[in-house]
């Protein structure tokens, strides 16, 4: 809790089993309160605004990220000056990553030497160093579920830890290609596919077609069916069917729908057709939900 001369809100914390810090500040100070943090240590830190300003000073360089906007920081050594605003409530969250993780997640594959990622090639011998990067709309549903479970007595702590990873999945590959190119893909048809994912992702209760996705990139249909399947694993169908049902099951974990409302809000008009669906993934039919969370 925040003190009460200082402001009010609080900051909620889970480490997960990985070792990931989940953090989530959700305050209002009653005046700008710069503080100070210092560490010798290494870090890399993907953090989120979702509303308010706060300005950051790291050994000496300035930086803020916009709301709506997030950053992936990584720092060693350093000494930051924190300048919150008094003007608007501040919430934002922050995943803490242990740098073994990262290095590990960076290079799944020791079969391409020359395109080794790691920390101290990213940050190259300086104390801070940032990306800007753009939470989608898969980005905003795993943050509002950890933020929601941070709140919940009950939380899964599995769960959590497989929001976390993904999320930092999702905004590495954003920022670098940490997986190796399929053969016959170009680096750019790499990052095509992607945003057609992020397309299905954004409107997944009425996707567009499989002609129309491709013309939405810039890639033959053919391309773009047999490139989503070697990036990803699954077809462009399977896909969608794999979101779908997972922001149901999280519309159904957090109590924000009922059964119907969950099948509708995610594109299928037939009930009995998505309780199949949902049983075949899950492994329990969607009203059993609220007795497993």
């Amino acid at each position: 809790m925040l003190r009460s001369e200082v402001g009010t809100g609080i900051a909620y914390k889970v480490t997960t089993y990985s070792g990931i810090e989940i953090v989530y500040h959700e305050v209002h100070y009653h005046k700008p309160y710069p503080f100070r943090f210092a560490s010798k240590g290494r870090m890399v830190e993907l953090q989120f605004t979702l509303s308010g300003q706060r300005q950051v000073v790291v050994s000496g360089r300035e930086h803020e990220t916009p709301v709506g906007r997030g950053t992936l920081a990584f720092v060693q050594d350093f000494q930051a000056q924190f300048y919150p605003s008094a003007e608007e409530p501040y919430t934002s969250l922050s995943l803490a990553i242990p740098v073994a993780l990262f290095d590990y997640a960076a290079n799944p594959s020791a079969a391409s030497p020359n395109n080794h990622l790691d920390f101290n090639r990213l940050l190259q011998g300086q104390t801070f160093r940032s990306f800007d990067v753009e939470p989608d709309a898969r980005s905003m549903i795993l943050i509002k579920q950890l933020i929601s479970d941070l709140k919940n007595a009950d939380r899964s702590p599995l769960m959590m830890e497989a929001a976390a990873l993904e999320l930092l999945n999702r905004h590495m590959h954003q920022l670098f290609v940490v997986t190796p190119i399929p053969s016959g893909l170009s680096k750019g048809d790499v990052q095509k596919l992607h945003q057609a994912k992020q397309i299905l992702e954004s409107c997944m209760a009425d996707p567009p077609s499989l002609l129309a996705l491709a013309k939405m990139v810039e890639l033959n249909d053919f391309k773009l069916k047999m490139g989503f399947k070697a990036c990803f694993g699954l077809t462009v169908f399977e896909y969608v069917r794999q979101i779908r049902l997972d922001h149901a099951m999280s519309l159904l974990r957090n109590r924000a729908a009922n059964v119907t409302k969950a099948a509708m809000t995610v594109g299928y008009s037939n009930v009995s057709a998505f309780s199949e669906q949902f049983f075949r993934r899950y492994g329990m039919k969607p009203s059993e939900v609220k007795k497993q969370f």
